[in-house]
């Protein structure tokens, strides 16, 4: 465009704005001051005589006059800096005023600077409609009397500074209005994110309490009637409710460790109805409790993903479990497994409660209840929240779908084949470790400042025909094992007096030799504190609450 080429061509040569950066040099200090300047009239004439002319017209008018000789040259100043006015001939060599009044009108910094088109041509009536066209804001026949020039410049510089303050004075307001609407919103959500915290908190309570009762009611009995032993029956429910308190902290420790990004997936090749069937084992207890049936398709051929199997197993059961708990006894589940060129898909589909057209849009959101049944449960609102994010990580979608109360629902998740580019990189396995028999009358020690806890996992491991010793904080623990060197020490980090890095730092110092397997015995998780312990010379990491088979797991061989 002849724009472009003018601005290239102009771009090195000097230009009057650079007066604009002259010092006032002061006799007393010497500091240097820029000139302040409100306004810049920028005239335009091929003739010098002219541009000197309306100089002196424009002396006094608080504005600094720079003069141009052609259209090209006043177009560079124009793009070095802002107007408030242009005074432009008409009639000039190469680019004539109107061409010049076209580019900076053409150009968004320039578009509504005022034009006063000035010229000797007074027979040409065309040319001031085509000027007035063009946006003139009025049109001068020459010669022109410099009282008029000064006054009808200094009317619209007057207008245009006026202009400016309205602007500034709306812009303001504008500012103010976004300012209090963002502040009302934040305000907004603030308070919805404290209710829904309290209700959160209400339905935790209300979660925890569950699994909670019958465990009280478990150990009252056993206190009560000591003779009498716990029956098989007696003992499932225990280990059951425990299994749903362990479940509630994971899945809370599962958010956390997705919202920081410290949640690592291990993902390998897989059959996924493999997976498939490894949720509904897991989920069978809890359908056949509320005499649930559930049906399970797939194609005959092995459909192949790259997943993280125990977390994929973790969203399906999740699923079932749902589909268990918002659908009355007696209830038909189905699971379909199917697959395309490129997708792999699972649907979890219900004839329960339903799902209401206005819950849909959150039904995934943290901390929201999606259902409710008839008892007033709803869950922690973390499952699906949980199921959402744990899919994204493995490259796929979940969305739910039902046609509203009483139609039941249907939950489909779609992942990549293993051969699709968003497929996850697999790990490769170790191979099936051979099943060894655990030795027994190992020497162990116990070191946690729980004593309840503390005791309680020394009986479990005596029962399991080992000798047990225990020690309630960091030092007396580092104390006993560099006097016993036992096979294997369960160490809590948070100790007491030294924790327990610093308890293993320290044998590791004093005693390099040491036989003993040191395990790390704690609630903190991931792969942060895993790796933090192995560095402190730990050689396993047990995440507490463990069963005593786990326990067993991290004896010495």
């Amino acid at each position: 465009m002849k724009l472009a080429r003018i601005c290239h061509q102009l771009a090195a040569s000097m230009s009057p704005v650079d007066a604009l950066a002259r010092p006032v040099h002061s006799d007393e200090d010497h500091i240097t001051q820029p000139i302040p300047i409100r306004h810049r009239v920028l005239v335009v004439d091929d003739r010098p005589e002219n541009l000197l002319a309306a100089e002196v017209a424009l002396t006094g008018l608080d504005a600094l006059v720079v003069t141009a000789l052609s259209g090209d040259e006043a177009l560079k100043y124009l793009l070095e800096a802002d107007y408030s006015l242009v005074l432009l001939d008409v009639h000039m060599p190469g680019m004539d005023g109107y061409e010049t009044a076209r580019y900076i009108r053409a150009r968004p910094r320039s578009a509504h600077v005022p034009i006063i088109f000035m010229t000797a041509h007074v027979d040409e009536e065309k040319h001031m409609l085509r000027a007035y066209e063009l946006g003139a804001v009025d049109f001068l026949v020459k010669p022109v009397a410099p009282e008029i020039l000064r006054a009808k410049s200094q009317q619209l510089l007057a207008i245009q500074e006026r202009t400016d303050e309205i602007a500034r004075l709306r812009g303001q307001r504008e500012l103010e209005i976004e300012r209090q609407r963002f502040q009302d919103e934040q305000l907004q959500q603030l308070e919805e994110a404290d209710h829904r915290k309290n209700e959160f908190l209400a339905i935790l309570a209300h979660e925890l309490r569950n699994p909670l009762a019958p465990l009280r009611a478990l150990f009252d009995l056993a206190k009560h009637a000591p003779d009498a032993p716990l029956t098989e029956r007696m003992l499932e429910i225990g280990d059951r409710q425990i299994s749903l308190l362990t479940r509630l902290v994971d899945d809370l420790l599962d958010v956390s460790r997705i919202t920081t990004n410290k949640l690592e997936l291990r993902p390998e090749l897989m059959d996924l109805r493999e997976v498939i069937e490894s949720a509904a084992a897991t989920s069978r207890p809890r359908l056949a409790d509320r005499g649930h049936t559930l049906s399970i398709a797939g194609p005959d051929v092995p459909v192949t993903v790259i997943v993280d199997s125990l977390r994929l197993v973790q969203v399906i059961s999740n699923l079932l479990n749902n589909a268990a708990r918002y659908t009355p006894p007696g209830g038909k589940i189905h699971v379909a497994c199917d697959v395309d060129a490129e997708r792999a898909y699972v649907a979890v589909t219900d004839n329960g409660i339903g799902i209401p057209e206005e819950l849909m849009p959150s039904i995934f959101g943290m901390f929201v209840q999606e259902r409710v049944r008839s008892d007033g449960s709803g869950g922690l609102g973390l499952g699906l929240a949980l199921a959402k994010q744990l899919v994204e990580l493995h490259g796929g979608t979940i969305h739910a779908t039902s046609r509203g109360r009483g139609h039941g629902s249907t939950f489909t998740i779609e992942l990549p084949l293993a051969s699709d580019a968003l497929a996850l990189e697999p790990r490769t396995r170790t191979g099936e470790m051979e099943p060894q028999t655990k030795p027994v009358g190992l020497k162990i020690i116990i070191v946690d400042d729980n004593e309840d806890a503390r005791d309680l996992i020394a009986e479990s491991l005596a029962t399991a025909g080992h000798e047990v010793r225990v020690a309630p904080d960091g030092p007396s623990g580092l104390d006993l094992i560099l006097a016993l060197r036992p096979d294997a020490a369960f160490i809590d980090l948070g100790l007491p007096g030294m924790n327990g890095v610093e308890v293993v730092r320290e044998l590791k110092s004093r005693a390099p030799d040491l036989p003993t397997r040191l395990v790390a015995f704690t609630g903190y998780c991931g792969s942060e504190s895993i790796e933090r312990t192995r560095e402190a010379g730990f050689d396993d990491h047990l995440i507490k609450p463990a069963t005593l088979q786990r326990m067993l797991d991290c004896l010495p061989r």
